[in-house]
């Protein structure tokens, strides 16, 4: 491996010596894979130097998800695999990915040694209407051109810059916090992200009606958590959502990066896991409480996300 260019060894070693906090997803993601953060008023923007220590026992479970805020994050130590809709590749120290609103994501193979700095920030601290020049920023999230995928690997062109941006906002972060500075250095980071990732000049539609996608996604992924256990059919949720059943379809695709029957399958799946290891009920039981057809629907299913069958993953996280 070629050794990392001056500027991330010197951010990484910076970043490093900072405050973590042990971060543990349990509990705070609800039914429809949705994670909440709230943000300050004056500033909307969270940075967190984050540790994982008992992150290894989620992968596998429910832990995907997705929020209607911005995201990026550099790997600090550790590697590991990330999944952002059906996007799938590995990470490495001072590697930087991009996480795109409203995209089902999460890591799946970690680490025990993982650490990251998280960027959190919600659209509004860049632009409070649609149609304005100041969404060239979120450029690297929103207009990103086809076949990139969301990371910046240190090293690549572009990288350097995007380090020096992110080292001279961490510093105030992790400082004494002059927001003006702050917001400055902030949207330096984005912009020479957009540039790093190539990312288009105009402004596509789906950026300026954000705000009617996030209530049919919520729509579409409340009505699917209520009656994920009952037969359930695409043109059902469609209605639910406000649309046609063939919009519907290239809507739910196109914004959480899965399609409609491998968000359900995974969802009755990781239902099924729970009530594996949380209760004594038969393979058939859980399979009629989950949604599946019958046993045998839910064996494959299983088998195929967990490689294991039913009673095996039962028997290794029960004993």
């Amino acid at each position: 491996m070629n050794p990392l260019p001056e500027p991330t060894r010197e951010l990484l070693s910076f970043l490093t010596a900072q405050p973590h906090e042990v971060f543990d997803m349990a509990g705070r993601i609800d039914s429809r894979r949705y994670l909440p953060r709230t943000f300050p008023e004056a500033l909307p923007l969270r940075l967190s130097h984050q540790r994982y220590p008992g992150y290894r026992r989620m992968i596998g479970e429910n832990w995907m998800h997705w929020h209607d805020y911005y995201e990026c994050f550099i790997a600090l130590s550790g590697r590991g695999e990330f999944r952002m809709g059906n996007d799938c590749f590995h990470f490495n120290p001072g590697d930087l990915v991009i996480v795109d609103p409203l995209k089902i994501h999460g890591v799946i193979e970690m680490e025990a040694a993982h650490t990251a700095l998280v960027v959190l920030f919600p659209a509004h601290i860049i632009v409070s209407s649609p149609g304005q020049i100041d969404q060239g920023f979120l450029s690297a999230w929103d207009q990103r051109k086809t076949g990139i995928l969301p990371m910046l690997r240190a090293g690549e062109k572009g990288s350097s810059e995007v380090h020096e941006a992110l080292l001279e906002l961490t510093r105030l972060w992790f400082g004494q916090k002059p927001l003006l500075e702050m917001k400055l250095h902030f949207l330096r980071l984005c912009f020479q992200l957009g540039q790093a990732m190539g990312s288009q000049e105009v402004t596509p539609p789906t950026q300026q009606d954000r705000p009617l996608r996030e209530e049919r996604l919520r729509r579409a992924l409340d009505h699917i958590a209520l009656h994920a256990h009952e037969p359930l059919s695409q043109p059902a949720v469609a209605r639910a959502a406000g649309m046609s059943t063939s919009r519907f379809r290239e809507f739910f695709k196109g914004t959480t990066g899965w399609g409609f029957a491998q968000y359900l399958r995974e969802l009755r799946v990781e239902r099924a896991a729970k009530l594996l290891r949380e209760s004594k009920d038969s393979i058939a039981t859980i399979a009629h409480m989950t949604g599946f057809a019958d046993q045998s629907h839910l064996m494959r299913c299983f088998k195929a996300k967990y490689g294991v069958a039913p009673l095996g993953y039962r028997k290794k996280h029960c004993g």
